[in-house]
């Protein structure tokens, strides 16, 4: 009795190694091959004939069902890898390249490149010929450089096909200002039917009364009165245009309500305080 109770411990204990070691391997079957698993198995010493099947049916079991498991994960996470490399072209719009341009030519006049700048405004300019920002840039551009003709055309250019464009006149304007051509700026600031801004107004009314054109500077500050009656610089120069054209009474009006509604500077108000002391003695003459 007491052998055949050795002899059962002796068989329990190695069936609890062969089950150690089956599930050892079958959690370790996804990473090895199945090769090096099977020497694993032929090195363990089992020589129970039952139990050796019962071994071989639970790891290969195991190991078929790891397997599988293995190869659905590795379906879900990395998708075949294409063969074929594939390129992709992405069209931009031309207002998408006018601003690729654009930022260019600011880069470069970061860099203090204004002759790369100058190169990347007027790709800008091919891809939006519209942008009233750009040639505005890029007219200044070039007056920077001394390139005044350049300067000019450009700015006539966008006029050419944008003849409403206020912005682009005024721009034009205060360029042949700065070149002493009075005449050609206001010719540029001509009369608009649209909406004239009150720096438009007023470029042209100053031009207009310098040039004596007396009619169309009055015009100009009548309007300017009509945006904004509570500023004293239109009221002081539509007094100017009014003395100019003898209508003394309606000039010294003007002054005095220049004077009073101020926003003038002290040296325009000595001005008019002059131009109203010479009207009173004209009156008393």
């Amino acid at each position: 009795m007491k052998r055949k109770n050795i002899s059962r411990k002796r068989k329990i204990i190695p069936l609890c190694g062969v089950i150690f070691n089956c599930c050892c391997i079958v959690i370790s079957a996804v990473m090895t091959p199945v090769m090096a698993a099977t020497d694993d198995i032929q090195s363990s010493v089992i020589t129970d004939h039952d139990e050796q099947s019962v071994y071989d049916d639970g790891y290969n079991n195991g190991y078929e069902q790891a397997l599988a498991e293995a190869h659905q994960k590795q379906k879900k996470a990395s998708p075949p890898i294409k063969s074929e490399l594939s390129i992709e072209t992405v069209s931009l719009t031309p207002n998408e390249l006018a601003k690729v341009e654009y930022l260019n030519a600011e880069k470069a006049l970061d860099q203090q490149n204004s002759k790369q700048a100058a190169l990347n405004l007027e790709s800008a300019l091919y891809y939006r010929p519209d942008w009233v920002m750009a040639r505005q840039k890029l007219a200044a551009l070039y007056y920077g450089r001394g390139n005044v003709q350049e300067a000019i055309a450009t700015l006539e250019r966008g006029l050419a096909s944008q003849p409403n464009q206020a912005d682009l006149r005024l721009t034009l304007a205060k360029l042949l200002i700065n070149e002493s051509q009075f005449q050609a700026a206001l010719t540029v600031l001509e009369e608009q039917s649209g909406h004239m801004s009150i720096q438009y107004l007023a470029m042209r009314a100053a031009l207009a009364q310098q040039l004596n054109h007396n009619d169309v500077a009055l015009s100009c500050y009548q309007k300017l009165i009509q945006r904004s009656p509570n500023d004293g610089r239109w009221w002081m120069g539509k007094a100017i245009v009014q003395e100019r054209n003898q209508a003394i009474n309606q000039a010294q009006v003007s002054y005095q309500k220049a004077l009073n509604l101020g926003n003038i500077s002290s040296s325009s108000q000595q001005f008019i305080q002059q131009r109203l002391n010479a009207i009173k003695k004209q009156h008393k003459a």
